[in-house]
């Protein structure tokens, strides 16, 4: 079996689908080589490749919770009652760099054993920058390659969705969430390497029964539908698409974590034969 690489998709709670796949495919034996993340998909992406088993990761859910989100409530007042104050986002996003950082020790992209890739967006360039643990085996026309960053801040900036997450600002950068440009970064772990990939996708945009009377409704469903127009032209590059029909709107619902695991499980436990004759089919040289 060649060098099996994966590319994760953003899609919020949606991605805790991810742990799902990556338990199926190591309760198979499949091993993955390389693996590269967007938004929700670089936390798992970045965990994985610290060296957390996904049955490690599945014991962390607890912490996958509402007080991840920390709402800058003090900038709110503070631009409410003073003229020329500005609010980037609703939240700051400390916690949740805290929380990698601890799980992680504090590590950096060039500490980290196995060959990984995290997506941010640069506002100012409007270019992918890609965060590494290892320089790439073919260049990604257009990027920004950074590799000497903590864990935590890559993770934190590929995941700061506009509006609700304040920007990150790093070395010049204004860096917002990697799925405003990438998505689902086949070709990145392409790049690193990998002979054969498997995408995953955890969001569409299906239609909803909504009044969309909120800014964050609003947000989420931009967001659906720029990622879902975004990634269909991305998944033709991989060599397996996995996308678990995880439950609508579930962005930021945090009470549905287990069962969007559950979802990607079932999911990848269908699609085994084929993702195993793909693979083998490619280790023989046999034509797809």
């Amino acid at each position: 079996m060649k060098d099996v690489g994966i590319a994760l998709s953003g899609g919020g709670v949606a991605g805790c689908a991810h742990l799902g796949i990556l338990y199926g495919l190591e309760k198979e034996n499949i091993p993955v080589r390389y693996i590269a993340g967007t938004s929700a998909g670089a936390i798992v992406a970045a965990l994985y490749a610290y060296g957390y088993r996904p049955r490690h990761m599945i014991k962390l859910l607890p912490l996958i919770n509402k007080e991840l989100v920390d709402y800058d409530y003090p900038s709110f007042v503070r631009a409410f009652l003073r003229r020329g104050m500005r609010v980037q986002g609703l939240a700051k996003g400390e916690r949740l760099r805290y929380l990698i950082a601890e799980t992680t020790r504090n590590a950096r992209m060039t500490d980290l054993p196995l060959p990984v890739a995290l997506i941010a967006t640069d506002l100012k360039t409007a270019r992918p920058v890609i965060f590494t643990s290892r320089p790439f085996l073919s260049p990604i026309p257009g990027a920004d390659v950074i590799t000497d960053i903590p864990v935590a801040d890559a993770v934190v900036a590929s995941c700061a969705i506009p509006v609700l997450f304040q920007p990150i600002h790093y070395q010049g950068r204004i860096l917002v969430d990697g799925g405003v440009i990438d998505n689902c970064p086949i070709g990145v772990v392409k790049a690193l390497g990998a002979e054969k990939t498997i995408a995953v996708r955890t969001r569409e945009a299906a239609p909803v029964e909504s009044s969309f009377d909120s800014l964050l409704a609003i947000v989420k469903r931009v967001m659906s539908i720029t990622l879902n127009i975004q990634v269909k032209q991305q998944l033709k590059e991989a060599d397996i698409v996995l996308q678990p029909e995880v439950a609508p709107d579930t962005l930021l619902d945090f009470t549905q974590t287990v069962s969007c695991v559950k979802c990607g499980y079932r999911h990848v436990r269908e699609r085994m034969e084929e993702i195993r004759r793909v693979m083998e089919n490619a280790a023989e040289g046999v034509p797809l």
